[in-house]
Parts: C-alpha cells; structure tokens; sequence
C-alpha cells in the first residue's frame, strides 16, 4: 500500500510506519486512551501493524504524539478507532490535523461508509460530517469482556 505524508509546522502526519517505535506508540495509547487502557501492550501493537494508521510526529526526531487507526477493506468501509494525541500536545490542533489527513487520504475520502465511537468528542468528528448512526436498530456488536479477549496475550505492566 502507497504511504502518505502531510506536513503542519513542526508537526508531519504519515502512513509510512517505518522508522517509528511500535511499541512506544502503543504505550502512549495504553496510558492515554479510554478505549484501549486495559489492552496489552503486544496486542497494540498487532492491532497497529494490522491497520491503516496516522501517526502524528512532533520535530526533527519524529516522536509519535498521537495517531490514529482505521480498520478497512480500502474499498467500503472503515472503522476509525484509538484516536490518541498525547497529554502535553493536547490542544494544539492534532486531532484536527490527523482528521483533516484522513479525509485528505485518497481512498478515505470517498469511502461510502466510516464508523467510530467516542463517549465525549462528537463537535470533534461532526466537523469532519461524522453524525449519529441513521439507523441504529441495524446495528449489533459482539463484545467480550477485556479478561476474557485478551487472556492469551501476556500483560505488560511497564508500558
């Protein structure tokens, strides 16, 4: 797949994930996210190597402040899920920034379908024509409490 990379002061937001620390990535997400605090670490890091992710990079030593993953087939659909930035580049206009990227993406953009979930960001997403599910009695899920998912996978407390 074709990487992309966009640039914003000393800020850059990319697909390319070479070069960037997967595991410190998905530390900062383990610390910081509502969705994913209770994940293992090596989990993380199979779910970023198996997504499309936006990686947002602070200067020249291109430090992973934040990113974004989305689940796709690249055709119809996708999920958009650990959106993160950082407590100390909060309020800076990242999530705007890597938001912007995504539905700057060439395939993204004329997805017919991106879902997400969020408990208090909706002004955020309703900027990038994110609404409530038009039909939610279409809707299911299958969830699986986090011991029981993730009890194969091996808890790293120091992440």
């Amino acid at each position: 797949m074709q990487t992309y990379t966009w640039k914003r002061g000393d800020f850059t937001v990319t697909t390319d994930p070479s070069g960037i620390d997967l595991k410190k990535a998905a530390a900062l997400i383990a610390r910081q996210d509502w969705g994913c605090k209770d994940r293992p670490l090596d989990l993380t890091v199979k779910a970023i190597q198996n997504s499309e992710t936006f990686f947002c990079l602070a200067g020249e030593n291109r430090e992973v402040v934040g990113f974004v993953r989305l689940i796709t087939d690249y055709a119809t659909a996708a999920y958009v899920t650990d959106v993160n930035i950082a407590p100390e580049y909060k309020g800076r206009g990242l999530s705007k920034f890597i938001f912007s990227c995504i539905m700057e993406h060439p395939v993204f953009r004329k997805l017919r379908r991106m879902l997400l979930c969020t408990p208090d960001a909706h002004g955020l997403y309703a900027k990038y024509d994110f609404k409530p599910v038009a039909h939610p009695e279409e809707f299911m899920e299958r969830l699986i409490p986090y011991d029981e998912a993730y009890a194969h996978f091996e808890k790293n407390k120091n992440a």
